[in-house]
């Protein structure tokens, strides 16, 4: 994203446009993510389909010591050569589990959650617990309307 304000430099010693970046320091086992659905200022509900992995979601890019380019610098009696070379993200590899959904508007709605079970969804609505889907269910949790949050666990081996 890229803000709205110039921010001053040090380095240039001038404002410049500037990226907002988030990364992690270290990932967890349990990855919750929570997706903005509502917009306080506008007084609304985001109802926008988003679309999320169900398994091998990657978040190794995300990790800050590879994202940053590497420059070595090597000298040969009084030459100096700038090597730039971008680092190797390595694989972070999580499967999705969980799902919470909401319906209805920003002042009233309902919240829902699927879940995973070995290889099987369940879709839970209240005290209510039936398959998500035909199959293993996985389709429709995938396409289902106002995912809110999505809960992943990292892969073995990650």
């Amino acid at each position: 994203e890229t803000l709205s304000d110039p921010i001053y430099c040090p380095s240039c010693k001038r404002k410049s446009k500037t990226l907002k970046q988030h990364t992690f320091a270290k990932l967890p086992r349990v990855l919750c993510l929570h997706l903005k659905r509502f917009d306080a200022a506008n007084n609304k509900k985001i109802s926008d389909f988003v679309s999320y992995p169900a398994s091998n979601l990657d978040m190794g890019k995300y990790l800050p010591h590879w994202c940053e380019k590497v420059v070595s610098t090597e000298s040969k009696d009084s030459d100096s050569n700038e090597i730039d070379v971008d680092a190797e993200s390595p694989k972070v590899l999580y499967d999705l589990f969980a799902t919470v959904n909401h319906r209805g508007t920003l002042n009233q709605g309902h919240y829902t959650s699927n879940v995973k079970c070995g290889d099987h969804w369940y879709h839970c609505n209240d005290a209510f617990v039936c398959d998500a889907g035909e199959g293993n269910g996985e389709k429709e949790v995938l396409l289902a309307e106002g995912a809110y949050m999505l809960f992943y666990i990292k892969k073995d081996g990650n």
